[in-house]
């Protein structure tokens, strides 16, 4: 029966390599799971393998998208089943975005496409009464839902009205019924790699970003602002890009991008690792693991 194996965890932990290491040793193709290496042009701020790793393996969901493109969990799975499709071969899916690896391992909910023009007047009527009272809305037609969304959490606020606009149930009754997984008919195995030192891996993250800054994560980054003048360009709201956005318009020195850029990573990939608890995990390595590649070939072969 054909695989697929999920390496997942937070950023700087050495995923990819090991994912090569076991494409070396199993027949298979690697699949990027990653909100930011999708789009062409954000290459040294999401730590893309480089070009010659690209040439010589094939890694899917890499360079896919230009930069002005949106990607949602859906996108991903579309992307994933193309990918997948009357394939034989055994699949590697590799990266930290940690929602795209829950709904590929366990499916998505049946929700309704968004839609930009009711969008466009939720939103627009939001900055009128203020996203309180649209809350408010919400309890009246999904209470349910309501009680798990924040009143200050216009997003989540936005896409349940959106879904309840355009649904005959409710949002809060559609979230709890699921399509199957796209990778249904797949043999799946998953495994976690995390930071075994706190301290040591936050130092390491520091070293990581100060490395993205010599290869040119400024220059990256002003290259991307000239899209659309950096208008709606989602990959500069992310971790790192961010923090260089704040210090190219001046409202962050140098020395301060760097700790906040480290510290947003080291958030950001304890987020990851709170995430591995919803996973059935085969198990889980610390990064400076010996022999991750054959203990992982033994499971899988076993």
């Amino acid at each position: 029966m054909k695989k697929a194996i999920s390496i997942l965890g937070p950023t700087h932990c050495g995923k990819t390599e090991l994912a090569i290491e076991i494409n070396k040793q199993l027949p298979s193709r690697i699949i990027s799971v990653d909100s930011v290496q999708v789009y062409k042009g954000a290459n040294i701020g999401s730590s893309k393998p480089n070009q010659k790793v690209l040439d010589d393996i094939h890694h899917g969901l890499i360079n896919i998208l230009d930069l002005e493109e949106n990607f949602s969990v859906k996108d991903f799975l579309n992307e994933v089943t193309n990918e997948t499709f009357n394939s034989e071969t055994n699949f590697i899916f590799v990266g930290g975005s940690m929602m795209y690896f829950y709904s590929l391992l366990n499916g998505i909910s049946k929700l309704p496409e968004k839609n930009e023009q009711l969008r466009e007047e939720l939103e627009k009527e939001a900055k009128n009464k203020g996203w309180k009272l649209m809350h408010k809305r919400l309890e009246k037609i999904d209470s349910e839902a309501a009680k798990t969304i924040k009143d200050t959490d216009s997003q989540r606020i936005l896409r349940a009205l959106e879904v309840n606009h355009f649904s005959k149930t409710t949002f809060s009754k559609l979230k709890n019924l699921n399509e199957k997984s796209v990778i249904e008919d797949y043999q799946k195995y998953s495994f976690a790699v995390i930071p075994r030192c706190k301290k040591t891996f936050k130092n390491e993250l520091k070293e990581r970003f100060e490395k993205m800054l010599e290869l040119g994560l400024i220059e990256e980054t002003k290259n991307i602002l000239k899209h659309k003048d950096g208008e709606r360009i989602k990959v500069l709201e992310t971790v790192g890009y961010k923090q260089v956005v704040d210090f190219i318009f001046s409202k962050i020195s140098y020395e301060e991008m760097i700790e906040l850029a480290t510290n947003a990573t080291y958030q950001l990939a304890k987020r990851q690792i709170t995430w591995l608890k919803k996973f059935n995990l085969d198990k889980t390595f610390f990064s400076d693991e010996d022999d991750k590649v054959m203990k992982i070939l033994s499971i899988i072969k076993n």
